[in-house]
């Protein structure tokens, strides 16, 4: 990685470094990262050490629990799940990618050819599932040959022969994935710790274009709303914006700290942050930045906008006074056009989950202690409910 002019946040370098370095651990909740949150229809999906959970937050309950009995042996989850009709779609800190059923949740499938654990979340797409792995591999995967195979507790040699058979391609990049790949129907971006982003044919995985910027990259890209520009946040201090079609810089905008998090685009400007703390507004054509302003301590998962309401909102570490390095976090909401704060929430733990909005409320997915889940009122920041699968562990 290119660490030039890195003031490091130290509780999030020691997740960095257990994201590098880390095996599985037996702990029910022991962090070597921070929750993997999707939320799809009324339903939040939370992935969590060695569980995941499909909570309702509307009606503040819990849906269902995976697995129903925790020991050593189960995998750690950490990125979100993928979910299609009748499928959940998950990878674990085993290197398996999951199959399960969202109903019955009985693994319907397993795939073992990876070489590293999955960080970033898989993609569906029709019957295809993408999934890129800190082992530099990015696969292309049949749901209808996966489905066939079955699932397995351990692959052997004639297994993962087998296994070969769900595999439409294989993309390999020098050095791990931690993202999950922008998809779309003709083109696929992903992002990698060996400095490049590339540019793939969704339906052949062939390479079209790769560029290589100054340090290495963690964070999914975004495209324009005309597909003409990609956006992506660069560990050299940089946002960069990249010709969609070929990869060539159309302009360049330096921040304080890494760039990990994807932006956003939100009233006709383009927001992201930083490992610093600064949250920035750009022009989405020029990089010229209209706004910045320090905001936390520690900005890891990109802003989140709702268009109904046209307010930004930014999840992040802050700790309560300076030069205590206990983590905490915030919950802000922003006004796009004035830059106005219009709430701010503390809370207990650090957060480097990005949030979700939900009809109208706000999920947020902590990285500490005993709360999984913060349910916000997304117009006020009025705390409606907490999930704390385990209240009695920290």
């Amino acid at each position: 990685m290119n660490l030039k002019r890195c003031r490091f946040s130290w509780p999030l370098l020691l997740v960095i470094l257990a994201l590098l370095l880390s095996g599985c651990s037996g702990s029910r909740f022991a962090s070597t990262s921070w929750p993997g949150m999707l939320v799809d229809g009324d339903l939040a999906y939370l992935a969590f050490g060695q569980e995941m959970f499909a909570v309702e937050p509307g009606l503040q309950r819990v849906e269902w629990q995976f697995p129903g009995v925790v020991d050593s042996k189960n995998p750690s989850y950490y990125a979100a799940p993928a979910v299609t009709d009748g499928l959940l779609v998950v990878g674990g800190y085993d290197s398996v990618l999951y199959g399960i059923d969202r109903e019955t949740l009985v693994i319907e499938w397993s795939f073992h050819r990876a070489t590293g654990r999955y960080i970033g979340s898989p993609v569906l797409l029709g019957d295809t599932v993408f999934a890129a792995t800190a082992g530099n591999e990015l696969f292309a995967l049949s749901l209808d040959e996966l489905d066939r195979i079955g699932s397995v507790d351990k692959a052997d040699e004639a297994r993962r022969s087998a296994e070969a058979a769900a595999i439409r391609w294989e993309f390999k990049a020098e050095h791990g994935i931690w993202s999950a790949p922008l998809v779309t129907a003709d083109v696929l971006y992903v992002t990698s710790l060996d400095h490049h982003i590339y540019a793939l044919e969704t339906e052949s995985g062939r390479e079209i274009w790769a560029t290589e910027l100054p340090g290495a990259m963690a964070g999914t890209p975004l495209l324009s709303d005309d597909g003409a520009t990609l956006f992506v946040g660069n560990f050299d201090h940089s946002l960069y914006a990249l010709d969609a079609d070929s990869g060539r810089q159309r302009w360049q905008v330096e921040a304080e700290n890494w760039i990990w998090g994807q932006p956003t685009l939100a009233g006709g400007k383009l927001f992201f942050g930083d490992l610093d703390g600064h949250l920035y507004a750009v022009e989405p054509d020029t990089g010229n930045v209209l706004w910045q302003q320090q905001v936390a301590d520690a900005i890891r998962g990109g802003p989140v906008f709702d268009a109904a309401s046209g307010h930004l909102y930014v999840a992040s570490r802050k700790v309560a006074n300076p030069g205590n390095i206990s983590t905490r976090g915030s919950v802000l909401a922003l006004d796009v056009e004035t830059y106005r704060i219009l709430w701010e929430q503390p809370t207990n733990e650090a957060i480097y989950t990005k949030p979700a909005v939900s009809g109208e409320m706000l999920l947020v997915a902590p990285a500490q202690g005993s709360v999984l889940l913060h349910v916000y009122s997304a117009e006020t920041g009025v705390l409606q409910w907490e999930f704390a699968p385990h209240p009695d562990e920290k």
